[in-house]
Order: structure tokens, then sequence, then C-alpha cells
């Protein structure tokens, strides 16, 4: 069994070995194939047959890559940015303590907001920009009823954060 078994490695050894070997002679140092090794696109010689010519130009295998709509990135990235602001600033509302901790955190977030709005390079038609800024301003509207004592309600906040959202995921 052990002999059997030696057999069949010194046999895969020299498969392997020999095939190095074909390999060596087929392709020389360069990547190409060696002089003399006959392929179907060569003539008996080894020359290769249909030798493309200098002024042959190649032709490209890939289709052209699509532009990039400047519009929908400037979006993309204002959805991205906002939609970071609100994250955060729920999270930190939620974690406030008091009153005066959730008062700050709205302000923070209006004025991310409105500096993301400000520098994102949206037309103010766009429907990132109009959701964004009416995000914006119901935040100033919390803010403005708390700071006077009211108990203001952040139900437009959540529904207009949620059409953000959807409008950011059509796009």
């Amino acid at each position: 069994m052990r002999v059997l078994r030696l057999l069949a490695a010194v046999a895969v050894a020299g498969l392997v070995g020999s095939a190095a070997v074909a390999c060596a002679s087929t392709v020389d140092g360069r990547g190409t194939i060696a002089e003399g090794v006959v392929t179907p696109g060569t003539t008996e010689s080894g020359a290769p047959t249909g030798t493309p010519s200098p002024t042959d130009s190649p032709t490209p295998t890939e289709s052209p890559s699509p532009t990039v709509d400047p519009v929908k990135a400037k979006e993309r990235v204002t959805c991205v940015l906002v939609q970071a602001t609100i994250k955060t600033t729920n999270d930190k509302f939620n974690a406030a303590k008091t009153r005066a901790q959730q008062v700050k955190v709205l302000k923070s977030a209006a004025a991310s907001i409105d500096s993301t709005l400000k520098r994102s390079g949206l037309n103010n038609t766009s429907r990132v920009h109009l959701l964004g800024r009416s995000i914006l301003l119901e935040l100033r509207r919390i803010v403005q009823a708390a700071e006077r004592g009211a108990n203001p309600s952040t139900g437009a906040y959540n529904t207009l954060t949620t059409r953000f959202r959807t409008a950011c995921l059509n796009i």
C-alpha cells in the first residue's frame, strides 16, 4: 500500500515538473509566447499571423461609464449629511436630561442643517433642499416655542424627517 502511494506521489511530482518545464519553454521571461512555439494564431515558423501595424488602434472592450448627474450627486451628499444630523439630533435629544439640554441639541441641529443646505449647491427648488429647509424651519419653531415655555410637539418634525428620508431613497 505504501509503495502505491509512493509511486502515485512520484507520478504527480513528475507531471507537475514536466508541466512547469513545458510552461517555461512556452512563455519567455517577458510574458510573451517564446519564439518557435506554434499556436493557432501563428505560422509554422512561430511568427504571429496578422501582426497589427503601428497604425491600427485597439478597439475598446468596455463601454464608456455613464456620466454622473451633478445635481443628483449634490442631492445624495446633502441627504447623507442631513440624515446624519437628524440621527445624531434624535439620539442626543432623547438622552438629554433637562429641557435646556434638549433646546441646545435642537439649536445645534438647526445650525448644522442650515449650514449643510447653504453649502450643498442645490437649487432652492430641489425637493431635497425644500424638505431640508422644512425640517430646519420646524426645528426653529420647536426651539422658539420651548424657549417661551410651551411644550411643542415633535410630530411635524418626525413627519418631515420621514418625508426627507423617503425622498432621498428615490434619488
